[in-house]
């Protein structure tokens, strides 16, 4: 399970919105919202795509933003 309130802090962190994030994962807006809000499942190239395009690099960042 994802947590949430940790991948949009990072959204913002990073500079981002999830309309601009969905836009260089190539997905709508709604897809990702669904998969950020837990509706719906990121597969791992999803998460490691987002977490190259936000600079989260750390193995304990990723693990507590999707292996929740």
């Amino acid at each position: 399970m994802i947590n949430t309130l940790k991948l949009k802090a990072a959204i913002v962190e990073a500079g981002y919105t999830q309309q601009t994030l969905a836009q260089k994962l190539k997905m709508s807006p709604n897809t990702l919202s669904f998969k950020i809000t837990g509706k719906t499942n990121f597969d791992i190239e999803e998460a490691t795509q987002i977490c190259e395009i936000l600079g989260i690099n750390d193995g304990a960042k990723k693990a507590a933003i999707f292996l929740q």
